[in-house]
């Protein structure tokens, strides 16, 4: 009688305590058979899909802040970060209609030889939309930039030139006026100055301090460091009202009993003043000067001074720091760059924020103090249309304004600079508008801006 090859093989493997290499070895020939042929199948499998999938055919750029599963000697660097700030003109950024991406241009570059195409992030419906808002208002100077909090892709970045100033308020050559750090901050350092009052024990938005005299002015007397001839009685107000409303003694104030003048740089430091910004064009620093006394610490804190520059691309990520808070991306506009010959010479990668507050708190409260802004403070007025909107039922928005004359000049520099949030989608936008008005102001910046978030938000939708 013959043994049962099988029966004994099974006996073996479910007794345990047996290995498969023995198994295998001692078992029956069409069970050997049938691994190896299980074998072989799936290593087929994986090599077909291995061959499937694209991969670049040329190593990605990337930078010391960048996060890459190879260490950055491994990266061959196609494209530096000079020639990249090089690869859009500044007027690619005034021209309306706006150019369609991708865009060709021509490089120089020993490794490409001839034409380059470029792949950016910006939305060409929203770029439209803000060149159309800016040339039908016809300000004196003119600049906005949009950015998905999410990603830090800049959607929209535009700007205008009216005829007729023709270099007066600022030299012709000046640039791209987005990436230019000349316009006075104004009120819109009050966010860096909340922020930093909003982390002290104690203070929330509803802490209410005292103010004298009128909210828009800037006297010694109301800062406790002179005497008036008047006689103003306090009067009470909420830190969240003093912001919405831009109460400067209150903030100036701060400056005088909260913060030294290192403490007050430090803290503007924070919020990536006086550093550059690391972006794929060249992008200039925004900068406060050290106050040396009481008075100009006030000042520098409510934002009433000039020399307290910033760029409307650095405004716009000020504000939406707060809503992104310790999340907020680092900007870019440049997904990718190909050769001619379709290999890709820089592919964009996720990289370390330039700045994020670590206090959540503090930023949850700035946030909704920011919503207050847009509910009833200054910028009430120019979003107050949006409100019979029914979509706008899902949206949180929130922002600050500002308004102060332009150095070395009369014309008035009148932000906004806010962001939104869409509850159903998540969508995240944070945008900046800086107008410079003539004679007479023509719209106002919150208008624009209000209508370029909605134009964000329901670009999600589509």
């Amino acid at each position: 009688m013959r043994n049962n090859l099988w029966i004994i093989w099974w006996a073996r493997f479910s007794g345990g305590g047996v290995s498969w290499f023995r198994l295998l070895k001692d078992g029956v020939p069409w069970v050997r058979v049938l691994f190896v042929g299980a074998v072989f199948l799936g290593l087929a499998g994986v090599v077909g899909l291995l061959s499937t999938r694209q991969f670049k055919s040329v190593s990605m750029l990337i930078d010391e802040g960048c996060f890459s599963p190879l260490k950055p000697a491994l990266w061959q660097q196609s494209l530096n970060p000079g020639e990249l700030s090089g690869l859009l003109a500044d007027n690619y950024f005034s021209t309306f209609p706006p150019p369609s991406s991708p865009v060709s241009v021509n490089s120089s570059n020993s490794l490409t030889e001839s034409e380059l195409t470029v792949f950016t992030t910006i939305n060409e419906g929203l770029q439209h939309k803000l060149l159309k808002l800016l040339r039908r208002y016809h300000p004196q100077l003119g600049a906005g930039v949009l950015v998905n909090l999410k990603t830090g892709a800049i959607e929209a970045m535009a700007y205008y030139r009216h005829a007729d100033e023709n270099g007066s308020i600022l030299p012709q050559d000046s640039g791209n006026l987005c990436l230019v750090s000349v316009f006075p901050a104004a009120s819109l350092f009050k966010i860096v100055t909340a922020y930093g009052v909003l982390e002290r024990k104690g203070v929330t938005r509803h802490t209410r301090f005292p103010v004298v005299g009128r909210h828009h002015t800037l006297y010694k007397y109301q800062l406790g460091l002179g005497k008036s001839r008047y006689r103003y009685q306090p009067v009470e107000v909420s830190f969240e009202k003093a912001f919405a409303r831009s109460v400067n003694p209150i903030f100036g104030k701060f400056g005088i009993d909260y913060f030294s003048a290192p403490e007050l740089l430090q803290l503007a430091g924070t919020f990536a003043f006086n550093r550059p910004l690391v972006f794929d064009l060249s992008v200039a620093s925004s900068h406060v000067q050290s106050p040396e006394t009481a008075y100009q610490r006030a000042e520098t804190a409510s934002g009433f001074i000039k020399t307290t520059t910033i760029s409307p691309l650095h405004a716009a990520l000020i504000a939406g720091a707060p809503l992104a808070a310790g999340k907020l991306k680092r900007p870019y506009i440049i997904d990718r760059v190909t050769a001619e010959n379709g290999n890709e010479l820089f592919y964009h990668q996720e990289c370390r924020p330039e700045f994020g507050l670590a206090d959540n708190k503090a930023c949850a409260e700035l946030v909704k103090m920011m919503q207050a802004t847009v509910k009833y403070g200054t910028a009430r007025k120019a979003f107050q249309h949006l409100k019979k909107r029914r979509s706008s039922r899902d949206w949180e928005i929130g922002g600050k304004t500002g308004s102060l004359d332009m150095p070395n000049s009369d014309r008035r520099c009148e932000w906004f600079a806010g962001f939104a949030r869409d509850r159903k989608s998540d969508r995240e936008v944070a945008v900046s508008l800086v107008l410079v008005h003539g004679e007479k102001r023509t719209i106002s910046s919150g208008y624009i801006a209000a209508e370029m978030l909605a134009g964000a938000l329901k670009t999600n939708k589509k």
